[in-house]
């Protein structure tokens, strides 16, 4: 080879190379465009009128396992002394051991805390905590999650309810959504893989690539939250974009499903602020997953769902979670004994929305076709929209019953009182129930006040007949 034709060589070896990193850069450019959309919010900080949660974890995606720290400023509210304070452990889909806390302090001073053996979610620590006084918990955390064929979602451990003089430690069914705490503010910090990406409930306020280490490091942070939910999966495509203020991330197993969840989520977020039901927190994040549950799963600002169905049916469900975002967590829910106040007013949101956007032709189309037999089926004793989880036998029947059986049974309220007063009366109990745990009493009284008129005769015959 003469020496003209080694300089042409290598010159066309330097060109390729450089074409390449160039390339390699437009990629990496377009890459973190995609997945690394941050919201522009204040740096939050504890809060007198709420708990404060603080985390900060490395995921190991060879083992799935996530360790860190989680810290808890939480006051006493109750109007008690207590002896001791109770955490809640979600087992994350693995096994008893899938969740490990230790090194527990309270105060800066050690203690020593101790699993429920009959329910490992149940953590107790001991603690002299006078009523209004203010405490800070800190722990070690492992999070071990299983191995799923989409997203796997990763919920920290958070502070029990304390009700009726005693805190709830009844075991989680099947069937129930993981969030049911106080409302707390948190911030949370997650150093991974950039091959495992991960998307969150709260805000994304930084992200930033690490050069040479190929990790991402993720600053998260949620005012009003019920927990601290995100998710993790290998090979997954994220999508993100601003939709009427609020940042949208959707993550799925393509880029197309990811789309589709974006789609979807516009249209969502549109239908409901057009009937004055507007999106109550700063970011949304869907995620497809499989939760068992035909409709999906909630959590603080996420979203779990399955992506199947067709684009109408899919923007139906997206709908609904949008919807339980103000209807079970800005608003929270006792999820086990009164799941309808969160599935059956997200149901009535939804078929208001579809009618906003479709006319009211389609929706009374939508209503005989598809709603109309839930209303037609005789169930066993018991199964009611206002039962509680114990009572549904699958996630099939609960959804019959409490989505459509529960949607149907609000629209009558407002068919006789008018669609005007019955989204004042949705508008007002969302506003005078936030941050607090609902009951059945409160969205009557928003009713009374809206229409004039008293509905607990009515929905006490709908709810137990």
């Amino acid at each position: 080879m003469s020496r003209e034709t080694k300089r042409r060589t290598a010159r066309l070896i330097a060109l390729l190379a450089l074409t390449a990193l160039c390339a390699l850069v437009v990629f990496t450019m377009r890459i973190r465009d995609t997945k690394r959309m941050t919201a522009a919010l204040d740096p939050i900080a504890p809060d007198t009128a709420r708990d404060f949660m603080s985390a900060s974890l490395v995921y190991d995606a060879g083992t799935r396992t996530f360790r860190g720290t989680q810290t808890l400023r939480a006051t006493n509210r109750t109007g008690e002394d207590l002896e001791e304070i109770v955490l809640r452990a979600m087992m994350n889909g693995v096994s008893e051991d899938s969740v490990s806390i230790t090194n527990v302090t309270v105060d800066g001073e050690s203690v020593r805390a101790q699993t429920d053996e009959e329910d490992p979610t149940v953590v107790r620590i001991p603690v002299s905590w006078a009523s209004g006084a203010t405490v800070e918990l800190a722990w070690t955390l492992m999070i071990r999650h299983a191995k799923e064929s989409t997203a796997s979602l990763i919920t920290l451990p958070q502070l029990a309810v304390w009700e009726n003089g005693a805190w709830r430690t009844d075991e989680y069914d099947a069937l129930c959504d993981a969030p049911f705490a106080q409302a707390l503010d948190y911030t949370l910090s997650v150093n991974a893989a950039d091959a495992s990406p991960l998307v969150f409930g709260g805000a994304l306020t930084d992200a930033r690539w690490e050069t040479g280490v190929g990790e991402t490091m993720y600053a998260v942070q949620m005012q009003g939250a019920r927990d601290m939910t995100f998710a993790v999966g290998s090979g997954q495509s994220v999508r993100c974009r601003e939709i009427g203020g609020v940042l949208v991330s959707a993550q799925a197993t393509s880029a197309g499903c990811a789309e589709d969840l974006l789609g979807a989520a516009q249209k969502a977020l549109s239908s409901l602020e057009a009937i004055g039901l507007p999106y109550p927190f700063p970011s949304l994040t869907l995620v497809e997953a499989e939760t068992g549950f035909s409709d999906g799963r909630v959590c603080s600002g996420l979203a779990a769902l399955p992506v199947d169905g067709g684009s109408e049916a899919l923007c139906q469900r997206v709908t609904r979670l949008v919807a339980r975002q103000t209807f079970g967590v800005q608003v929270g829910i006792d999820p086990y004994n009164a799941p309808w106040l969160s599935a059956s007013l997200a149901s009535a949101a939804e078929l208001l929305a579809y009618a906003q956007r479709k006319g009211e032709r389609a929706l009374n189309t939508r209503l005989e076709e598809e709603i109309a037999m839930a209303d037609r089926v005789t169930r066993p004793y018991g199964v009611t929209v206002g039962a509680s989880l114990a009572h549904f036998g699958s996630d099939a029947e609960r959804t019959q019953v409490l989505r459509d059986q529960g949607g149907s049974m609000l629209l009558g309220i407002a068919q006789a009182a008018g669609e005007p007063a019955f989204l004042d009366a949705l508008r007002l109990y969302a506003q005078e129930s936030a941050g607090k745990i609902a009951a059945q009493a409160d969205f009557e009284r928003a009713l009374l006040a809206a229409t004039g008129s008293a509905w607990d005769g009515y929905l006490a015959d709908e709810l137990t007949f």
